[in-house]
């Protein structure tokens, strides 16, 4: 009988320490992420963090393109693709080369990559020119493939200098071609005559890379075909492009997307989750998650910033990085309530494209000691809190088709259960899930994108506070449980006394 007495003890222990640990701080996994494929693109209108940009190249965030070069003379811009491409493909882009003739510009793939210590502006030779190079090799062979719009006839004194180049033809097929080149822009594979790279008009591009063949697409008409064997010794893959001292014209690139078998997109997650408060301040936690295929990538720098303006300018937070499980974390004190945007930027390396993740953050006012936050990928907007009815309202608004999330983080100093929440979308109550953290609720609940009303009534339950801001509501929950703990303890001690003293007083059964 004793053993089962305590085995009843045991088990109510062990049933009221798990409930004291789920009671416990309790952190939910985050959800916004970017899932690894074997697709890419960017439209350039934020930084992807895909490339690398060299020379005079660089990203138009106002008019969101890829600049190559602008209208100066002796110029090369070069955009190196940050993921190694060894596989075929599907590349698709956009551009526009300014003027009425121009040296144009180049697609190069399976292409390696170019000498770090390499002096671009001291490498056009004795000829002057780094037009007709287009930025796909200096004064010697740089091996690869290049896809060549050329607006320019080069001669063969051009190509002269080339170091271990033999042109093919010995000058430019004409003065407008299309052309698939090899290890240097005087090395045609196959070309085409085509008045339309120096018509100042924007071209869209498909250029196709099976095993054996080399096919492009110009606004959706087959132009070149190639069929060959390919050296795939390289991995690079960009655009490049160039002016020479004669012509001074730009050239840019928009809309890129790629498509491959071996593209190495990694998966990157961020969320930043109320961790209560220290001193006068809200602190937050920004996590995330950075892997490829469900392995985490460990030791790899994140980049943190946040806007106030939209996405139109950013403030450095910091940089953090992942752990052997993948996964980074850093602690913000916001100083003033209002929206933000968030951004983990992950550069990428050798094996990894590089990639990023924006989540949209609001706080909001509850009372002077508390406040609400919300975390969406969706834009969140007309964040308030209407204290007479307890109700929180906002908006969310995302691109249709898509699926939209938020986390809201409502402060248990103003909700003393969750039994009477209730959300609404559009007027229509919505299920959600609900955990415990340490000072907050963490309430969580998805959506079809559009524009969407959102309304959380938190019922007329609230915690009292004591004078010393305590939240007396929470930890009576714990005081509850001791004391049941401790009765069950003083029962079972009861019981256990009682029946030893029974069997020390009855007579052995031979007595009587």
């Amino acid at each position: 009988m004793r053993r089962a007495v305590i085995s009843v003890v045991s088990l109510i222990l062990v049933l009221l320490l798990s409930t004291l640990i789920n009671f416990g701080p309790n952190i939910q996994p985050v959800k916004a992420q970017q899932q690894s494929s074997g697709s890419f693109s960017d439209d350039f209108s934020s930084d992807s963090g895909a490339w690398q940009y060299v020379g005079s190249a660089y990203r138009d965030q106002t008019n969101q393109y890829l600049v190559l070069t602008n209208s100066s003379s002796d110029q090369t811009g070069i955009a190196f693709f940050r993921a190694p491409i060894q596989g075929s493909f599907v590349a698709n882009f956009s551009f526009i080369c300014g003027g009425t003739k121009n040296d144009g510009l180049v697609m190069f793939f399976y292409k390696q990559q170019y000498p770090p210590n390499l002096d671009y502006a001291a490498s056009y030779g004795t000829n002057g020119v780094a037009g007709g190079r287009t930025g796909f090799n200096s004064g010697s062979i740089i091996p690869g493939y290049g896809i060549e719009f050329d607006g320019w006839q080069n001669i063969p004194y051009e190509f002269a200098d080339i170091a271990g180049g033999t042109p093919n033809p010995p000058e430019d097929p004409n003065s407008n071609h299309i052309a698939l080149i090899k290890d240097f822009t005087g090395d045609h594979l196959a070309w085409v005559d085509d008045q339309m790279i120096s018509a100042n008009v924007w071209h869209q591009v498909s250029v196709q890379v099976q095993g054996s063949s080399v096919a492009v697409f110009v606004d959706q008409e087959l132009v070149l075909q190639w069929n060959g064997t390919q050296d795939r010794t390289y991995d690079g893959f960009g655009f490049s492009g160039s002016n020479g001292e004669v012509l001074c014209n730009t050239h840019i690139i928009a809309n890129f997307s790629i498509t491959t078998h071996d593209l190495h997109t990694p998966a990157l997650t961020s969320s930043c989750l109320s961790q209560g408060s220290q001193s006068s301040f809200n602190v937050y936690k920004i996590n995330g998650n950075l892997t490829f295929n469900g392995a985490a990538i460990a030791g790899a720098p994140i980049l943190l910033s946040y806007s106030v303006t939209g996405g139109e300018s950013w403030q450095d937070l910091t940089r953090a990085y992942t752990g052997s499980d993948g996964s980074y974390s850093a602690l913000w004190m916001p100083t003033v309530t209002g929206s933000y945007i968030l951004k983990a930027v992950y550069k990428g390396d050798e094996n990894y494209l590089g990639t990023s993740n924006t989540v949209n953050f609001a706080i909001q006012p509850g009372t002077e000691q508390s406040v609400f936050s919300v975390t969406s990928n969706s834009t969140v907007t007309a964040l308030f809190f209407d204290s007479a009815n307890n109700e929180l309202s906002f908006n969310v608004t995302g691109v249709a088709g898509t699926y939209g999330y938020v986390d809201v983080c409502i402060p248990k100093s103003l909700l003393n259960d969750t039994s009477a929440l209730k959300v609404y979308l559009d007027s229509n109550q919505i299920p959600f899930t609900v955990q415990s953290q340490s000072y907050s609720w963490l309430l969580y609940f998805t959506y079809h994108h559009s524009s969407h009303s959102v309304m959380i009534s938190l019922g007329t339950s609230a915690n009292v506070k004591g004078a010393n801001g305590v939240d007396l509501g929470y930890l009576e929950n714990y005081v509850l449980l001791i004391v049941i703990a401790f009765m069950a303890i003083i029962i079972a001690a009861l019981i256990l006394a009682f029946r030893g003293t029974k069997k020390r007083t009855d007579p052995p059964e031979e007595n009587k």
